[in-house]
């Protein structure tokens, strides 16, 4: 087989190997080159041969990254340099930039004369471990590369940063625009990435991390970002004033798990962004308040390793508004360890929804919610709906649906008795991703409720483009409802709107017969509150049911 035929060979077979790793072959004496199928088809490119690609492929590379693109591949061609090893972002062939890696090496003969230029072009705009939105490394990239810095020891400095107020952007503006804007942020971002690598911490927060960059000039890169999204931001010629929030840290202790760097980290966010109104903090510092919380989180990610010691349920009675018949309950989570004691969920869950032991923590809910409940409940009435909640971290897990259908397998749980309860942070996800997930889950009889109803305008564009069974009103809105008329008029409205729809309605915090008496004159379909009773243990929830809540 002749030479050329063989090289041919090879390049095809690598080529095909990957829709979303584009292959190049150049002749670096006739700068003729040969670019993989998927490549051309993705950007659009003049054919799988073309003379001069490297200009060609540099028109599509994003401005802002075109100079240190053309200066290396300069390099290479005048001989400086033997390999290529850059992140840009490149157009593709609808228009919209997508994140790149492109690696490259010099082969040369045997008198080490250059022959041909050859690499590969990752695009992230495919990968899985990319987020689709963003097109940055995913949350779990960057736990892997801050497990790697500390295995290797190797010092750096992490900066997260979040955009503040983000639901009342998706309010005034929608989901398609909040969507365009974290692109345009990440965009932004990706100015850094030739001494730091850039991450997608979930929702609207991002990381930065560098071995080389100082902790003085990754203060300087949050000042920087805090004047463009607050002055500089302008998106399908509508400018908007963004507040950003930041928290960054020297990490040179190998002693400390990456998982707790990112735990604390994120806890300084929120910081930032609850008490310093965006100032950036420290978050590595040894204030008692903090100090306490790490005690905390450290017995809390404890007690899930060693078994969810400290961990049990509760069961809140949901009953008919009209004749306060039991019709099912809402399992709640509770901790309780020496020498904490009973540390309140508000407070807990907010801190491990930022702990990657939180997924396992959620399968142990699901799997101990719905073994106690077809065990104790289910034999008594067979008819008791068992609502729990469920958040935008197992939603974004892509494993969430086996784990889910394995778990009610496992259990050998009815699915016509399961409701579950997408929680206030899950409204923050793609509508499309999230509407897709709800048909699924009703595709396998399973209901499927809108927890803290209310509680922001995006709710109501949810419950025009979600196929959700019921809402739940936030228990914020009932409070002095007997005497309150702006609470009257807007429950009344939250109301009538659910039905109009289709769409059962249940309402929370409901303390007193006089608020049950407004509530169900307004035609909510059920109530959940201290008037029937307090979250129970189950086999207190079973007495409530073998006696009835009005005995």
């Amino acid at each position: 087989m002749k030479k050329i035929d063989l090289m041919t060979k090879v390049f095809e077979a690598f080529a095909n190997s990957s829709a979303s790793k584009h292959v190049y072959l150049c002749d670096m004496k006739t700068d003729i080159s040969r670019w993989s199928k998927s490549g051309v088809e993705q950007f659009g490119l003049p054919g799988e041969v073309m003379e001069h690609a490297g200009q060609i492929w540099e028109e599509h590379i994003h401005p802002n990254d075109r100079e240190e693109y053309h200066r290396q591949i300069m390099e290479i061609f005048e001989g400086k340099a033997d390999a290529h090893d850059m992140v840009y972002r490149a157009m593709n062939r609808d228009g919209n930039y997508v994140v790149c890696t492109c690696k490259g090496s010099v082969i040369t003969d045997d008198d080490g004369t250059p022959l041909y230029f050859a690499g590969t072009i990752d695009n992230h705009g495919i990968a899985n471990e990319y987020d689709p939105i963003t097109n940055l490394l995913s949350r779990a990239k960057l736990i892997e590369k801050m497990k790697s810095l500390k295995e290797e020891k190797i010092p750096y400095n992490i900066l997260f940063l979040s955009l503040c107020d983000f639901s009342e952007i998706n309010n005034v503006h929608g989901y398609d625009f909040g969507n365009k804007l974290l692109r345009l942020f990440s965009e932004r971002l990706l100015d850094y990435t030739r001494k730091a690598s850039i991450f997608h911490a979930g929702g609207t927060k991002f990381a930065v991390i560098s071995s080389v960059y100082t902790e003085k000039e990754m203060e300087e890169i949050y000042h920087e970002l805090h004047r463009y999204a607050m002055h500089e931001v302008n998106l399908d010629g509508t400018r908007i004033a963004v507040t950003l929030a930041g928290s960054y840290a020297r990490v040179d202790n190998f002693e400390i798990d990456e998982h707790t760097v990112l735990t604390t980290g994120l806890m300084g966010l929120d910081d930032s962004i609850y008490k310093q109104h965006g100032k950036l903090t420290q978050f590595d510092s040894r204030g008692t308040e903090l100090h306490d919380r790490l005690v905390i989180i450290g017995a809390l990610r404890s007690s899930i390793i060693s078994g969810y010691s400290g961990f049990y349920l509760c069961f809140q009675p949901i009953v008919s508004s009209q004749d306060d018949l039991l019709l099912g309950a809402e399992a709640l989570l509770r901790w309780q360890k020496e020498p904490f004691g009973n540390v309140p969920p508000g407070l807990f869950i907010a801190w491990l929804e930022n702990d990657p032991l939180f997924y396992d923590l959620s399968n142990w809910i699901l799997r101990s919610a719905m073994t106690l409940w077809k065990e104790k409940v289910l034999p008594i009435n067979p008819d008791l709906i068992l609502n729990i909640n469920l958040s935008y971290i197992q939603l974004d897990k892509p494993t969430f649906r086996n784990d889910l259908l394995n778990i009610i397998s496992e259990v050998g749980f009815p699915e016509k008795n399961l409701c579950l309860e997408l929680t206030e942070r899950c409204r923050f996800m793609n509508l499309e991703f999230l509407r897709n997930e709800i048909i699924f889950l009703k595709s396998r009889g399973i209901r499927v409720a809108l927890d803290d109803f209310g509680t922001g305008f995006s709710a109501l564009e949810l419950l025009i483009n979600l196929p959700i069974d019921t809402i739940k009103i936030d228990r914020s809105f009932v409070i002095d409802i007997e005497d309150k008329k702006e609470n009257q008029f807007v429950v009344k409205a939250l109301l009538e709107c659910a039905k109009n729809l289709g769409v059962r309605s249940t309402v929370e915090g409901i303390e007193t017969i006089a608020m049950r008496n407004v509530l169900r004159d307004y035609g909510a379909s059920t109530l959940q509150g201290y008037l029937y009773s307090k979250p129970v243990t189950i086999d207190e929830f079973i007495k409530l049911e073998l006696k009835g809540l009005n005995s």
